[in-house]
This record gives structure tokens, C-alpha cells and sequence, in this order.
């Protein structure tokens, strides 16, 4: 940062309804943001809206941005609980826990990156060795391929509920997989959000 940039000025500003400060901070941290929500999601659709809804709730709750000592800690803090709060629909929502399944696969930009996606493939491969022929098929045409449930049907030759039954049941066996053996169980969540939060701070 730079050194004559003084935050604690550009914070009351911003409490004072000042959008142009306000904008002047969401450029200096949406990059900081951005990585460290990504890390907890592993998606960048999820992760870019997290980071707006992020810097709204921030902008709403501004009238208390001159008691922060910290913008960063404070940032991070709320950007970690709202990730927690994100994943936990993610487990609980059949389009969301989809989501989640199918874009997880970003592009790699580092070792880390490329091992982390080389784990994830082989997760979703092991999850869908453990589908029925038909439920497997149903799941890459609608989550891997992109179709929706009546392009699905017309493919598949069933009815659209036919279809529809086959991913809630794939879903299901989606969540407790990500909850077992992905290692996000809300519980382990929260621990590997704090180890992040202290390791960007």
C-alpha cells in the first residue's frame, strides 16, 4: 500500500456515504478478495458474487467503518462468514451443490492449482462410478454437457420427472461425497476459512 494513503480518512468518507472512496478501496482489495474467497469456494462465478455481495454488505454497514482498525481483518472477516454461509447452501441446494460440482474446475495458474484440480477430477470420477448406468448418464448430460432436463429427456428417451428424479437422487449422493471425502464438511469449513484468514492477515 501506499504509505501517504490514509485509510482511516478514506473509511470515514466512505461512513459519510462517499462512492467515490468507496470505490477507491474495492479496487485496492477486490484482488486480495478475490483469492482469498476463491479459495474457499473453488469457483470464480461463486467467488465474483460473493465479492459483490461482499463490498455491498460492507457499503451498507459503513456507519461503522470508523471504529475499524483494520480494514483488511475486517474485510476478510466478513468475507470468510459470508463464504461459510455460501457453502452452506451449496450442501443443502440441488442447483447450487450442482454449481459447485460442475464449476469447481477453474483454470490452472500455478502447481497447487493443477494438483488441486487433478484431486477434483478424480473425486467426481469416483462419485460417478458409484451412480446406476442411467444416473451417470443423465448427470454428465445435464451437468457436464450443459442440457437441460428436457433436452436431457429427449436424449435419454425418458420423461422430464424421470429425469428430474435421477439428478436429485445423483445430487444427493453429491452432498454426502463433498461431505465425506472433499473435505467440506461445515465444521472443517470453518477451521480451513480462520487458517486462511490468518494466513492473508
Amino acid at each position: 500500500m501506499n504509505p501517504k494513503y490514509d485509510e482511516r480518512s478514506v473509511l470515514k468518507r466512505i461512513s459519510e456515504g462517499d462512492e467515490i472512496a468507496f470505490s477507491d478501496i474495492y479496487l485496492r482489495y477486490k484482488p486480495l478478495l478475490y483469492r482469498f474467497v476463491f479459495n474457499i469456494l473453488k469457483s470464480a462465478d461463486q467467488t465474483n458474487d460473493s465479492c459483490q455481495d461482499i463490498f455491498i454488505k460492507i457499503w451498507e454497514d459503513r456507519a461503522r467503518l470508523p471504529d475499524v482498525i483494520s480494514f483488511k481483518h475486517y474485510l476478510l472477516t466478513v468475507a470468510k462468514n459470508h463464504s461459510i454461509n455460501v457453502l452452506r447452501k451449496m450442501l443443502s441446494d440441488e442447483k447450487m451443490l450442482a454449481s459447485f460440482v460442475t464449476s469447481y474446475n477453474e483454470q490452472v495458474h500455478d502447481v497447487e492449482d493443477e494438483i488441486q484440480s487433478a484431486e477434483y477430477k478424480h473425486f467426481i470420477s469416483s462419485v460417478l462410478l458409484t451412480l446406476t448406468p442411467q444416473s451417470k448418464r443423465i448427470f454428465q448430460l445435464c451437468r457436464q454437457q450443459g442440457l437441460s432436463y428436457d433436452e436431457a429427456a429427449e436424449e435419454v428417451g425418458v420423461s422430464r420427472n424421470i429425469i428430474k428424479k435421477h439428478m436429485i437422487k445423483s445430487m444427493k449422493i453429491f452432498r454426502h461425497a463433498v461431505e465425506k471425502d472433499f473435505g467440506i464438511a461445515l465444521k472443517s469449513l470453518i477451521c480451513i476459512s480462520s487458517h486462511l484468514l490468518h494466513e492473508y492477515l
